[in-house]
């Protein structure tokens, strides 16, 4: 009998020029992978650039950017402050400061304190820390890299017609590759280099995973069948590939060296889907993902269940090489009636298959539960598990306290959370329904009210539209899973008792791995479990934790449109079936790589125009307001551009405009007091600013900036002796100890009821 390995899979093809049309894609994919992010990182529109505007008198002008500025948390990175990744000087420090990241959280605070978000992520910390190009050698190939790939990417945008108004060839172009010029390049630079090198090991990774989640089981390597299935495989891999690559909602990890977490955890865990890998790989790399980022533990589910999956399809292909299992479609009708006539042994059942497979990963199963169980009890013992309240703001979550402040009930939060659930699930297609921003906070996405059906005359009634989103979903699940049971055709309804008990087994093999899929498909949706509303999450809607999402979703959309683009390789005629190879004809390959481009365009300029405006705050802002205008933290944060965080862009009367949006959407935002403060020191009217730095001073998010602000200020007012100045100043003074009394006998009592509930607990 006939042995070969499951894990083997025969070439494509023996036609060398097909062969080599697929090394050829293989390798554009990669280089796609990596230009679609480094020319945007490299050359973008930075009107926040003082130089930059100056330059070109333009904030449309594409120009080489020499010193790229932080953005958001990235500032978090870049700190010194932070010693977890820039450890003081001291020698004593470096031979132990990188431990602390151990003790930490992600932004260097002590886990156990109450400023903690506690996020634990050592490893990502470890990542900048020793991944940070500290040598000149480093910093000038890093520095040469970018530079090259952007200039020849900025060349073939333009040889194809599409004009960025670059000045990277027009100016300057050998002063760039200058050894001075390399010498500068920043480390903030080499962080967003090695993101983008992280996201292109993770694209491989889409298309070694997609070859082993649909390896072909058809028997016999030369059959027209066989090739046909290695086709579509190899289709499903650079499909899902193109799309991983170009995926929009990546652009927010990728981009932001701050969000690297998120890809580092999926890097590790899906390297380890395949069951082929050692088994203390398994554990190490596995728990490598856990320590990365908090929500890599949401994606052991669909790596179990994808691992399965891979494993029961290769112990099928085992049985059918052996003769053992035929597909349903693959006897002809004489071959059918000499398998009705003869006594065959029972095939093995899918049950039987599924158990083999189940008992031979038992073991990767129980490795993948302790270390989970660890990583969770060690996090519960340091007290890391939860968000303290406290430091979750309304601005950038406004539904996690409505059922505790009782503005809410459990049916306002279900239908709710549906709706933002299903926008995840929508990004994680690749579309988009509300529009790009880096912050979708309140007020951006307002409340569904209930009752769902409201009377908006005597005679007419209204629906919110946006609950048919989560609503069609819900009936394209269900579909989904009426196929898995029952396939496209049906054929498993096998009312003559003549058919072959190969067939029947075939039947039931081919709904087992459809149902493996399918719950593979919903494991890896059901990453977004931390935002659907049931646990403490600091984050509201955010492009970064649908990154793990879209590894499943690209992959069996990948295998979707595979299948449409060889659906033409289903006619079988005799002469096919004569033919020794199924060679990939020109004519097919023009017509697949066109409808490839149609599919993948539009995507291809979402992802690179979303990179560009990562690489400036004013572009990154203008994006935000632009597609969530009532959001009152994207409002404040533009506001502060033209207060003279931009210099050139300096606007006090816009600045104040953008403050009143913020404050209109929620008189409660307290942060709003320091901004004003600093518009009116500006504009010298002191009154209203010192009436807003007490504003400023009362609110616990902006207390520590307003009390430096508050104790300069007053020193210089009081020095002169001003009776009027020192009146003010005494007034404030009673208003602000009446406060702080109010807060202290609040405190007493609120832990008098919490001392006072231990004891009945206890």
């Amino acid at each position: 009998m006939k042995q070969r390995s499951s894990s083997s899979m025969p070439p494509l093809h023996n036609n060398s020029s097909s062969s080599r049309w697929l090394l050829l894609l293989s390798i554009l994919i990669y280089l796609l992978s990596i230009a679609i992010y480094i020319h945007p990182l490299t050359l973008s529109p930075t009107p926040a650039n003082n130089a930059s505007t100056n330059q070109n008198k333009s904030s449309q002008k594409w120009t080489l950017i020499t010193n790229p500025k932080p953005q958001l948390d990235e500032a978090h990175i870049m700190t010194p402050d932070n010693h977890d990744i820039h450890p003081p000087p001291s020698t004593t420090a470096e031979q132990h400061q990188w431990m602390e990241a151990w003790r930490n959280d992600y932004w260097g605070r002590p886990l156990h304190g109450e400023s903690s978000h506690k996020s634990w992520r050592p490893i990502s910390v470890w990542s900048f820390r020793f991944l940070k190009g500290q040598t000149t050698l480093c910093r000038i190939i890093f520095g040469l890299l970018g530079r090259v790939i952007g200039s020849l990417v900025e060349g073939v945008l333009k040889f194809v017609g599409i004009k960025c108004d670059s000045t990277i060839i027009m100016n300057g172009r050998q002063s760039i590759f200058q050894r001075e010029e390399l010498i500068l390049t920043s480390e903030l630079f080499i962080h967003r280099f090695v993101n983008v090198l992280i996201h292109v090991a993770l694209v491989q990774l889409v298309g070694v995973v997609a070859q082993l989640l649909f390896a072909t089981t058809a028997a016999g390597e030369n059959t027209t069948k066989n090739q046909r299935q290695q086709r579509l495989q190899r289709y499903t891999q650079y499909v899902a590939q193109i799309l991983f690559a170009l995926h929009p909602t990546h652009v927010e990890a990728v981009a932001n060296v701050a969000n690297r977490p998120h890809l580092l955890a999926l890097l590790f865990n899906v390297t380890i889907v395949d069951p082929n890998i050692p088994f203390l790989a398994v554990g190490v790399l596995g728990a490598a993902g856990l320590l990365s980022a908090e929500t890599g533990i949401f994606q052991y589910p669909a790596i179990v269940l994808m691992m399965t999956a891979i494993q029961y399809r290769r112990e099928l292909a085992l049985s059918m090489e052996e003769g053992e299992i035929v597909q349903e479609d693959e006897l002809s009708p004489s071959q059918e009636e000499n398998a009705e006539s003869e006594e065959q042994s029972s095939p093995p059942s899918s049950l039987s298959l599924l158990l083999k497979a189940f008992f031979t990963l038992l073991p990767r199963y129980i490795l993948l539960v302790m270390t989970s169980v660890s990583y969770l009890l060690y996090r519960y013992t340091n007290g890391s598990l939860t968000i303290p309240d406290g430091l979750i703001r309304p601005a950038e979550n406004p539904f996690y306290n409505k059922i505790d402040n009782g503005e809410w009930t459990y049916q306002h939060r279900i239908i709710n959370y549906s709706y933002v659930l299903s926008l995840h699930i929508m990004k994680s297609f690749g579309v988009e329904i509300i529009g790009f921003s880096h912050e979708y906070g309140f007020d951006c996405i307002p409340e569904i009210k209930l009752p769902i059906l409201q009377q908006t005359s005597s005679t007419s009634w209204a629906m919110d539209l946006r609950l048919l989103l989560p609503l069609s979903l819900v009936v394209f699940f269900v579909g989904l899973v009426v196929w898995a049971w029952y396939g496209w055709n049906g054929r498993h309804h096998v009312k003559d008792a003549s058919e072959s008990k190969k067939q029947l087994a075939a039947q039931q093999h081919d709904r087992v791995q459809r149902l493996l899929l399918l719950l593979t498909f919903f494991a890896w949706l059901a990453t977004l479990f931390p935002i659907a509303g049931f646990l403490k999450v600091g984050t509201f809607v955010a492009d970064r934790l649908v990154v793990a999402s879209t590894f499943g979703t690209c992959i069996f959309a990948g295998r979707l449109i595979a299948l449409l683009l060889t659906i033409d390789d289903g006619d079988d005629s005799s002469d096919d079936e004569h033919r020794p190879t199924l060679a990939i004809r020109p004519k097919t390959i023009i017509k697949h790589t066109i409808l490839l481009y149609l599919l993948t365009n539009h995507l291809a300029k979402q992802t690179h125009n979303r990179s560009s405006e990562w690489m400036d705050e004013f572009s990154l802002m203008t994006s935000s307001l632009k597609s969530c205008p009532r959001s009152i933290k994207s409002n404040l944060e533009a506001s502060k551009l033209y207060s003279g965080l931009v210099p050139q862009m300096f606007d006090l009367d816009k600045a104040l405009a953008l403050i009143g949006n913020a404050q209109s959407i929620d008189p409660t935002y307290c942060d709003v007091h320091m901004q004003y403060a600093h518009v009116y020191f500006q504009q010298e009217k002191l009154i209203p600013f010192e009436k807003e730095l007490v504003e400023a001073l009362l609110c616990p998010f902006t207390m520590g900036q307003a009390m430096t602000n508050w104790n300069r200020y007053w020193q210089v007012m009081l020095s002169g002796g001003d009776s009027v100045a020192n009146g003010r100043y005494t007034k404030y003074m009673q208003r602000l100890q009446g406060e702080i009394k109010k807060a202290e006998k609040a405190d007493a009592m609120k832990a008098k009821k919490d001392s006072g509930r231990d004891e009945i607990l206890y």
